[in-house]
């Protein structure tokens, strides 16, 4: 899903790419996402992770994806944030954050008695950014990865990945965490202001090639997850953005670019066995 101007402030490459289990095993691909711009300022980035163990989990991050995107476009436009040029208090856009993912959840449910599907069977993860020159909003529900820089060559994490006491285990937007516990625990919101010059949000099988997740703690004898983006993988994909945006590529073919990288374009990518997901923005200068 998308709604892409060739004037924008931004130029923003997004695919999702079926991993090589999923075709070994003859499964779809799971991962969805989807963008959309708002103005020449404003856009909306959503990435959605099925889980692998639901038999209808395509369905449903395509679902999530596309009405979340949905859902936080129509906040910006009724809160006017478009045209104030500033950002909310976190404890507002926490409020607004939680009111969209509700809403998705229960149109979900509502698609599931339509299609005669069981709930858990659409299950899937969500991530999804609000993002401006001057600041970005995020929530999330589940894993997933993501990043911003406003400094050349060097990129931050934008949120920290749920992860559950069993390897691989997380929580989806179909889990039972719609309680005032369960949200306060398991649903993350946040802003970062700042003049943004990038960002990137993505699905788990993007993350090994792009973040560095699993290293050895020596001391304590166990592996941790830094959560760190790689500046070499981000900066020179960045580059490679604002070239494309020189040469007025226009969106289908940028996205056909960027899936192609995400199928082969690293040696982790080309062996990633799960589906990869990537959505990258590159704030276009003023010279270019």
């Amino acid at each position: 899903m998308s709604s892409d101007k060739n004037n924008s402030n931004w130029i923003v490459a997004y695919a999702s790419v079926i991993g090589n289990g999923h075709i070994l095993m003859n499964l779809p691909c799971q991962d969805s996402c989807a963008h959309q711009r708002i103005n020449d300022t404003w856009g909306v980035a959503v990435v959605a992770d099925g889980a692998g163990s639901a038999a209808h989990s395509d369905i449903g991050s395509d679902f999530v994806a596309r009405n979340m995107a949905h859902c936080l476009e129509e906040i910006v436009k009724r809160e006017e944030w478009k045209t104030a040029d500033r950002l909310p208090t976190e404890e507002v856009w926490r409020t607004e954050a939680l009111k969209a993912l509700q809403i998705v959840r229960q149109r979900l449910e509502q698609f599931a008695t339509a299609k005669e599907h069981k709930i858990p069977d659409l299950a899937c993860t969500v991530l999804a950014i609000l993002y401006a020159p001057f600041g970005i909003l995020t929530t999330h529900i589940g894993d997933g990865r993501a990043a911003y820089s406003v400094e050349e060559g060097k990129w931050e994490a934008l949120i920290e990945p749920f992860r559950g006491s069993e390897v691989n285990e997380t929580v989806f937007i179909t889990s039972n965490i719609w309680t005032t516990e369960g949200v306060d625990l398991y649903i993350q919101s946040g802003i970062v202001k700042g003049d943004i010059r990038a960002f990137a949000l993505l699905s788990d099988g993007c993350e090994n090639g792009s973040f560095e997740v699993n290293v050895w703690d020596e001391e304590n004898e166990k592996y941790h997850d830094p959560n760190r983006p790689y500046n070499k993988f981000f900066e020179p994909n960045l580059r490679g953005m604002l070239q494309l945006k020189k040469e007025n590529k226009p969106q289908e073919e940028i996205n056909q670019i960027w899936g192609s990288f995400l199928t082969e374009g690293s040696k982790q990518f080309k062996h990633e066995t799960d589906d990869k997901t990537m959505i990258l923005g590159v704030a276009v200068p003023k010279e270019l």
